[in-house]
């Protein structure tokens, strides 16, 4: 028999290259990732000074408005950083621990008076403070320090130049300690809040632990759905027994993978922040997961794996990525649902910000996620099977 006469091998090149196509969409998120709106904070405590004949003189504001100035773009595009004034430290920093801010940059009280300084023979350096928001995102929060410490940079060079011809046109010659201090009049100190640690994939560990949880639970679903297939039920009554039992194997399969994944972390020698909370999270998310994959194959079959495969390579690339770098299709269409984005971001609250096992917002979303799922699953059991459609339908043929 020629095998170029069968019907799958004339198909197979078009299959494959459709297969390949749909894959390949896959790296459009990270093919340019360019940062639009990056939220980063700025305080301004600087105080100002009384200068004779020009009054208050506040050099944090000028700052401001100039960093705000430089910000803007033309043709309506988005900016790369979306500044956000606060009004002080102590508020800055709570936002940072709600992930409001990659980053913040404080401005300190005696910005314009050392600013002042600079100029006499007893300068004083300006002390400037970068925060970083390490936990919220390792990509985001290192793209946002390098910018802030390259702004940083730009202001000292351009403090450095403008002194520099001031005094040349009134001084003869500076001190050592002068030079030294206007070699860098500004001193930048760079302070990482919600550190990632040590042992924590770089701060990816939230992905590499919600990665094989999702993985499992589409595998273990699967084999659920195949055992279903060959119970034998009569009416509805037998068709809801099932699948409460259904939902007593997913509980087990829950505490079975959730604890194992958290002791195979462990084992491997991943930084965890409390075991029992890590271990407590990941059994409810796959419960949730799991009763997600099951729902859906149990309404339109085994073609509902194809569609959770296909969000697991689609979401893989994205949940590791600040949304602000993503392509807007990539955020509004797949980033902003996937359930894998909301498992991982409560694994980076457990391991980054100290909020422990608690009902965080990505966890009453997958909450919500599993309640849905086991209604529509439940459903399922007054859907009549295909046997009986087929005879519903031969007899409407009579």
């Amino acid at each position: 028999m020629n095998l170029f006469k069968q019907k799958q091998a004339i198909l197979a090149p078009i299959l494959v290259l459709v297969v390949a196509i749909i894959f390949s969409l896959t790296l459009a998120s990270s093919v340019n990732p360019t940062p639009k709106n990056l939220p980063i904070a700025i305080v301004n405590e600087d105080q100002g000074i009384q200068v004779p004949s020009k009054g208050t003189v506040n050099i944090g504001d000028m700052m401001v408005a100039k960093i705000n100035a430089l910000s803007k773009t033309k043709n309506g595009e988005k900016p790369a950083i979306k500044w956000i004034q606060v009004s002080s430290e102590e508020k800055v920093r709570k936002g940072l621990n709600n992930q409001k801010y990659y980053a913040a940059l404080i401005l300190p009280n005696d910005l314009s008076k050392n600013q002042a300084s600079l100029k006499t023979a007893n300068p004083s350096p300006i002390t400037m403070k970068i925060l970083v928001n390490q936990g919220k995102n390792t990509n985001g929060s290192t793209m946002a320090s390098q910018m802030l410490t390259h702004l940083v940079e730009n202001l000292n060079l351009t403090i450095h130049t403008e002194i520099f011809n001031e005094l040349k046109k009134s001084v003869r010659s500076i001190s050592v300690n002068q030079a030294e201090v206007l070699a860098n009049p500004i001193i930048t100190k760079v302070e990482n809040v919600n550190a990632i640690g040590t042992h924590t994939a770089n701060g990816n560990a939230p992905i590499s632990l919600i990665t094989p949880l999702w993985m499992s639970s589409l595998i273990g679903a699967v084999i659920v759905f195949l055992a279903k297939k060959k119970t034998v039920t009569s009416n509805s009554i037998s068709k809801l027994k099932v699948i409460f039992e259904q939902l007593l194997l997913g509980v087990v399969l829950s505490f079975l993978i959730g604890f194992g994944i958290t002791l195979m972390a462990k084992w491997i020698g991943f930084t965890l922040p409390n075991f029992l909370d890590v271990a407590l999270y990941l059994t409810i998310t796959y419960f949730c997961f799991h009763i997600l994959i099951s729902a859906v194959m149990s309404w339109i079959g085994f073609g509902g794996v194809g569609i959770f495969a296909l969000i697991f390579f689609f979401s893989g690339s994205l949940i590791g990525m600040p949304k602000e770098l993503l392509p807007t299709f990539s955020k509004d269409w797949i980033y902003s649902w996937v359930p894998m984005r909301f498992g991982a971001d409560g694994l980076r609250e457990i391991f980054y910000f100290d909020k422990g096992f608690s009902m965080s917002h990505p966890l009453s979303i997958i909450i919500w996620i599993g309640i849905i799922s086991i209604i529509v699953l439940s459903l399922s059991a007054f859907k009549p099977r295909k046997e009986e459609l087929n005879h519903i339908e031969a007899v409407a043929m009579k």
